[in-house]
């Protein structure tokens, strides 16, 4: 009687373990951050503009989902997915990362569109229904990072730069033009808001770096522009763009991950 009822009870074990593995996983995910982004859960890798990524047949469980901006590292998470569902997320740069809803996908509530305006206010963003907040949402899952820390650009870990996203000359000439037509005390937001978008080579960012006055907003610039240089080996024209011998240090042990 007990061999048939381990019997019994391994081949329920083994008919829940099969539906997990065919089960219908989806992951969407909205950003109002803009620019180029490359969203990688688990083995699949979702790359666009759009500021939305889909991904259909995961595995249910845990789930590690990264968001690149260029070659950096911006955010980094671990969610758990349950089978049969899609999961709904946002990853807004102020407020960080939720998840709204979890829905079963073979109901017809999959087919209604997503709700998520990517031109909310952040007031509006903070009166999103409770329904749809899932209340772990914000809680740390082991080897996870809190929010303030991965939307910070991880330089030792990096995606391979393209030779062939090198800005031109005329898209040099015009975004040099952008910098010079904004205020000198608004320069420096307008490059930490652009720049990182840019690829570009050693000698177009010194000539970037020419169009700011002060060494403190220069080593600045130097600084974001480490991270989108696709020729270092040639860094040491920028290291030679700065009179003081502190100024020097000081970048080249950003540059050097110290």
């Amino acid at each position: 009687m007990r061999t048939k009822k381990l019997i019994v009870f391994s081949a329920l074990l083994a008919m829940l373990s099969c539906s997990n593995a065919f089960a219908d996983v989806e992951f969407f995910l909205e950003t109002p951050i803009g620019g180029r982004l490359t969203v990688v859960v688990n083995d699949q890798s979702i790359t666009n503009a759009t500021g939305r990524y889909r991904f259909f047949d995961l595995d249910p469980g845990r789930a590690q989902v990264t968001v690149y901006q260029g070659r950096n590292v911006m955010f980094r998470q671990v969610i758990m997915l349950n089978p049969e569902t899609r999961t709904m997320a946002i990853l807004h740069p102020q407020y960080g990362f939720r998840i709204q809803k979890t829905i079963p996908v073979h109901t017809g509530e999959m087919n209604r569109p997503y709700q998520y305006q990517p031109q909310q206010e952040p007031d509006q963003m903070r009166q999103l229904p409770d329904e749809n907040v899932n209340p772990n949402a914000n809680r740390l899952m082991p080897g996870s990072k809190p929010m303030e820390e991965t939307m910070k650009p991880n330089r030792s870990q990096e995606m391979p730069a393209k030779s062939d996203e090198v800005m031109t000359a005329d898209q040099l000439e015009q975004y040099l033009k952008a910098i010079q037509r904004t205020a000198k005390e608004k320069r420096l937001d307008f490059m930490k808001q652009t720049l990182a978008k840019q690829v570009f080579n050693v000698q177009q960012l010194t000539e970037i770096i020419k169009q700011f006055d002060t060494p403190k907003e220069r080593l600045e610039v130097a600084k974001l522009g480490w991270d989108s240089v696709v020729d270092r080996s040639n860094f040491e024209i920028i290291y030679d763009q700065f009179s003081f011998d502190s100024d020097q240090k000081e970048l080249r042990a950003y540059c050097e991950g110290m």
